[in-house]
């Protein structure tokens, strides 16, 4: 059972406070209001840690004299190297080192470090020749359309949370709970608190 829109929606819409249809069938009938908690739910309870199932690999093909390359959508991997800040950038299974100060020699060779900015990965010494480096990230997509193409909020009903089967209705626990106190809003409801221990004892 895969966690797609329309059965997250329906399974919020069914919680005993709800209002809302849960027999929806089609994005036709969504109400943009559920959505919206849905998708704010999703990004709060994504990011909240770093989930072993939201580490991904990108291959960067490294070109010769060519040092930028744009960095993975989401964050690398850190790593303590030694007491010293690393991240999970590998070249031929040896990890790169990270310099936080962009070296001012220039350089030719196969690259033993890199150095970043917002949005890319810069590779020292300059390329001599073709490599292949691995990058471990977080990412920030949250599920994939039917298509299995990455999306980063949920729209349509057939887009689904990419979570491993052993885990999605712990997630879908979790999530519906988020998504209720964000429909709830007050604190002073009567329904909040109890939403609110369902979702931590969910979430732990």
């Amino acid at each position: 059972m895969a966690l797609t829109l329309l059965n997250i929606y329906n399974s919020v819409a069914s919680q005993a406070w709800s209002m809302f249809d849960d027999e929806v069938e089609s994005k036709a009938e969504f109400e943009n209001v559920l959505i919206s908690s849905i998708n704010k739910a999703l990004s709060d309870l994504w990011c909240s840690t770093d989930f072993s199932f939201r580490q991904k690999t990108d291959e960067i093909i490294l070109m010769e004299d060519s040092i930028e390359y744009e960095l993975p959508d989401g964050n690398l991997v850190p790593l303590d190297v030694g007491g010293k800040k690393g991240y999970a950038v590998f070249l031929d299974g040896k990890l790169l080192e990270y310099l936080e100060k962009i070296p001012n020699v220039d350089k030719k060779g196969k690259p033993t470090s890199f150095y970043l900015d917002d949005k890319n990965i810069y590779f020292y010494p300059s390329p001599d020749a073709l490599y292949e480096v691995s990058v471990n990230y977080y990412t920030l997509a949250v599920g994939c359309d039917k298509k299995g193409n990455p999306i980063y909020a949920l729209s349509e009903d057939t887009d689904y949370i990419d979570v491993p089967l052993k885990l999605e209705q712990l997630f879908k626990n979790a999530l519906i709970t988020k998504t209720v106190l964000y429909l709830i809003a007050s604190d002073m409801d009567e329904n909040y608190t109890n939403y609110k221990r369902q979702f931590e004892r969910a979430y732990k």
